[in-house]
């Protein structure tokens, strides 16, 4: 019965991986599951679309796959022993100081796609996760979320009720474009900061592929139009500077509004920028002074705003018209909105 002792530290960081990259959507896909590569244990875990594959430690190689619920490992951080124990053999059995978990019918068939992926850029793992954060919160739950790579850009854009947000970051790679689900991108978010690496390389050939020191990641995804890259980054606008500041503090004011009494978000420009909330019954209004010698009223989500602002750490954003659309444009960063008529 081929046994591993694993540090406690480390044993809480694969968890916290798995916890992540699983997700609350769907109960069956919090499993973590066993296998060896040559004498390597490693731990294969998904949400449906992205997988991890972990390395966690060497072993006697075994046939086959164990499986464990991902929620039965986390009663195990609770103990403050210097190590985790783990047994492989006709159950599967796991303890740690005064605790034990015992699945008494652990083996089961292989549940891992191809693990096969290609990486051609190394990059900063915060600076991933900034775009991928930034890129994709406009969306929801069931949508999908833009990303590729083109003219040594990398970006990720999501569209929801007429509004587009966009985060982008220099990238060496060759072109793509693809779109992976919302809820995989926000599981990679909150994964890429588990894994506490400075860098990592990415890639992408029938998928994204994500490799860092202990092991890979891969997200299923479908491709897209490479013209929309070209058509986010032509998004330029120089208009007037607004402050980051007073767009996140009228944008997050305007939300909480409106999730207290409905109705509808608005953002007017003149001499002032304007967050208005107009409900059956009361009306809320945020004012920050401008110098636009224009005027315009445009329907907006002011919630989709706050997400999106309360995650910019500039100074100042550019603001102004581009055909149909109200642009709001960062360093590495777009909104855009478009304007109803």
């Amino acid at each position: 019965m081929p046994e591993i002792r694993i540090d406690q530290s480390k044993f809480k960081r694969f968890v916290r991986i798995f916890d992540r990259v699983s997700g609350t959507i769907e109960p069956s896909m919090r499993r973590v599951y066993f296998y060896t590569n040559l004498s390597t244990l490693m731990a294969y875990g998904t949400d449906g679309c992205l997988s991890v594959d972990l390395e966690i430690a060497p072993v006697e190689p075994f046939d086959g796959f164990y499986t464990v619920p991902l929620d039965d490992l986390k009663l195990l951080l609770r103990e403050k022993s210097e190590e985790v124990r783990m047994n492989f053999g006709s159950n599967l059995q796991i303890s740690s100081g005064t605790e034990i978990i015992s699945i008494l019918h652990p083996l089961v068939s292989n549940p891992r796609k191809s693990d096969h992926i290609e990486t051609q850029d190394k990059i900063y793992t915060s600076q991933f996760k900034k775009v991928l954060d930034l890129g994709s919160i406009i969306s929801r739950e069931g949508q999908m979320i833009f990303i590729g790579t083109g003219f040594g850009k990398f970006l990720c854009a999501s569209e929801d009720y007429g509004h587009t947000g966009i985060g982008f970051m220099e990238f060496k790679g060759d072109p793509f474009s693809a779109e992976i689900p919302y809820e995989s991108v926000r599981h990679l978010v909150k994964t890429l900061d588990a894994i506490r690496e400075d860098k990592i390389e990415i890639g992408y050939s029938s998928k994204i592929g994500i490799r860092f020191s202990d092991g890979i990641m891969s997200i299923c995804s479908t491709p897209s139009d490479t013209g929309k890259i070209n058509e986010f980054l032509n998004f330029d606008v120089s208009d007037f500077e607004v402050p980051v500041k007073a767009l996140k503090e009228g944008s997050t004011l305007a939300a909480r509004f409106q999730r207290r009494n409905g109705g509808r978000g608005y953002l007017e420009l003149s001499d002032m920028i304007k967050f208005i909330v107009i409900s059956a019954i009361s009306a809320y209004e945020y004012n920050y002074p401008i110098e636009w010698g224009k005027t315009l009223k445009v329907a907006i989500s002011p919630m989709k705003f706050q997400r999106f602002f309360s995650r910019l750490n500039e100074k100042y954003v550019n603001v102004g018209l581009n055909h149909e659309y109200l642009v709001f444009k960062g360093l590495q960063s777009l909104l855009i909105v478009k304007i109803e008529k």
